[in-house]
Parts: structure tokens; C-alpha cells; sequence
């Protein structure tokens, strides 16, 4: 086990990489296993793990080695500066050991930042917990949040969602879409899986059955905010702008704080204020969502769209 501190700031984010999920934690913006955090006054100091997702390393990678991507926001107040660390606990039916990532410095203030750490996953490991500590100097703990206990046992669908992440990274979307089918035909109230089929669908120009699917997904995680994105842009391509108009709205508001789930929440709410012809609060949505991608590849595109409205 290693916990590689590498470190990407919001300015990096990544936008279209689909990535595999691990248990519960299969869903960007859906946490429900993150439910363990010291009591904080509410300016004191503070960290929240708020995205947790795997993938493997690379393509060729063992299928045994994964990669977890922690997004990690804190607040600093009582000190001029302090560390995060982040730690992997790991419970064979045993012993427990633990490993933790290097000393990350932050300096008074709030920000965020995203940890990869790479795991290689053993049968004799029945349960993994990832803390991550908000620190002054390297021993005095200030704040801390921690996942309840992953179970790593399988779970019905894996393999089938696997295969169909798989499928997705080589375009292959009709077979993916085959293959989702399956995970949820056994696996029919992981939201996760309906989540997935939906986006896959929207990538196959099937609307309507992407907005079946993230229905599910829905009532299965409320508060799924990438979920509502996903319906947000069905429904958008299906010519109801007020009900995509909802579920953006609901993408946005719901943010604790900006991320590439906002992002996109208001690339898509600016094509439907486009479309009201609305074009202050377009120009408005589309800039938002370039000030948080930086590097968007369709930067050119969309500043395009801002060209058009403006003139």
C-alpha cells in the first residue's frame, strides 16, 4: 500500500475522465459512507472529504491495483498555517494496519486539494477506513473526517461495471450500455448503476431512456447532484427547459463548493437560458463554468457562444 501525494489544485480538474468506483463510494458527489467527523464550531477549523472515487492506474494495470482520488476541502483558522495528512486503514480479520501520506502544508484560509493514493487490493483485507487529519505542525489534530468502514468483499454488479467502465473508456457505449444493464439487473437499487447507464445513454443520444435512468437514480440518492446534471441535460435535449432548468438549479445550489459538478451544471443551465433567450444570465453560466475549467477543451466553443450572445 502507498499513499502518493499528488497533489491537484480545482485549477486541474478533470471533466471527462469516467472513473471506476469502489462499494458504496461509486458515485461523484454521492458520499454515504462519509459519516464520521469531529464537531466544529461553524467559522473554526475545519476538513471535509467531499469526493471519493478509484479507477485503475493505468490501462494495463493488474486488475488487483486501484487508484483512489480523494477531494479533500478544509478551512484553517486558529493557526497561520498547518499540514493535512491523509490515512489508509486496512482490517484482515486479525490485525489492522495503517499507512498515511506525507505532511501536506496549507496556510490559513480555506481551499481544496485532490490526493491520488494507490492500493493494491489483497483477499486477506476485509474492510478499508480512509481519514484524512487537519493538523498543527505534524501532532496537534485540529479537525478530522473519516469514511465509515469500506467493505471489500465483492458485491453483486462489480464485475459487469467494471467490464462496462471498460467499454466506456474505449467509446464502446453500446456495449457499456449492455453491460450496465446487467449490474443493475443484479445489483436493481444501487443508484450508482442507474447513474452510469443514464450518462452512457445521454452519450448514445437516447434521451428519454437517460432520463428513465437517472429517475432511478434519483429516488434511490436525493441529494445525487451529478444525477441531476445528467437529468438537467436530458431533459434539456428533450425541449423541456423548465425541468432542466430545476434539476441544474438544484446542481448548483446544493454545492457546498464549487466543483467540476457545478461546472457543468452551468455550461448545460446557459444552453437552456440560450435557448429562453436569456442571454445576460447565459453569458453569465457560461462564464462561471470557464473560470472553473481553466483547461476545457472546448474553451474556443464556448467562448464562442459568448461572442454570439454578446453581439
Amino acid at each position: 500500500m502507498s499513499i502518493r501525494t499528488n497533489i491537484k489544485m480545482p485549477s486541474s480538474w478533470r471533466l471527462s475522465v469516467p472513473m471506476l468506483a469502489l462499494a458504496l463510494l461509486m458515485s461523484v458527489g454521492s458520499l454515504p459512507a462519509l459519516a464520521q467527523s469531529n464537531p466544529a464550531p461553524a467559522q473554526g477549523d475545519k476538513v471535509e472529504l467531499v469526493g471519493l472515487t478509484t479507477r485503475q492506474p493505468s490501462a494495463d494495470s493488474p486488475p488487483q491495483d486501484v487508484q483512489f482520488e480523494a477531494t479533500i476541502n478544509y478551512r484553517l483558522t486558529s493557526v497561520s498555517s498547518g499540514t493535512v495528512l491523509l490515512f489508509l486503514f486496512e482490517n484482515s480479520s486479525d490485525q489492522s494496519t495503517q499507512d498515511s501520506s506525507n505532511a501536506i502544508p496549507v496556510q490559513q484560509g480555506s481551499g481544496q486539494m485532490v490526493l491520488d493514493i494507490n492500493y493494491t487490493l489483497r483477499p486477506e483485507v476485509k474492510t478499508l477506513t480512509l481519514v484524512a487529519g487537519l493538523f498543527k505542525g505534524e501532532k496537534k489534530l485540529l479537525a478530522w473526517v473519516s469514511t465509515n468502514a469500506i467493505d471489500m468483499g465483492p458485491w453483486p454488479g462489480r464485475v459487469a461495471f467494471e467490464k462496462a467502465m471498460a467499454a466506456r473508456l474505449d467509446n464502446d457505449f453500446t456495449t457499456a450500455d449492455q453491460l450496465l444493464t446487467q449490474a443493475i439487473q443484479e445489483a436493481p437499487t444501487t443508484g450508482n448503476f442507474y447513474y452510469w447507464r443514464g450518462d452512457t445513454r445521454i452519450r448514445m443520444n437516447s434521451y428519454a431512456d437517460a432520463a428513465a435512468d437517472f429517475d432511478q437514480a434519483i429516488q434511490l440518492m436525493p441529494d445525487d447532484r451529478p444525477s441531476r446534471v445528467g437529468r438537467g441535460i436530458a431533459h434539456l435535449w428533450l425541449g423541456d427547459v423548465q425541468a432542466a432548468l430545476d434539476d441544474l438549479n438544484f446542481a448548483i445550489d446544493k454545492g457546498t463548493s464549487p466543483d467540476r459538478i457545478s461546472a457543468w451544471a452551468y455550461r448545460a443551465r446557459g444552453l437552456a437560458r440560450t435557448s429562453l433567450g436569456d442571454s445576460t444570465e447565459a453569458i453569465s453560466d457560461y462564464q462561471a463554468y470557464l473560470s472553473l475549467t481553466p483547461n476545457a477543451s472546448d474553451r474556443a466553443q464556448v467562448e464562442g457562444w459568448i461572442a454570439d450572445l454578446s453581439s
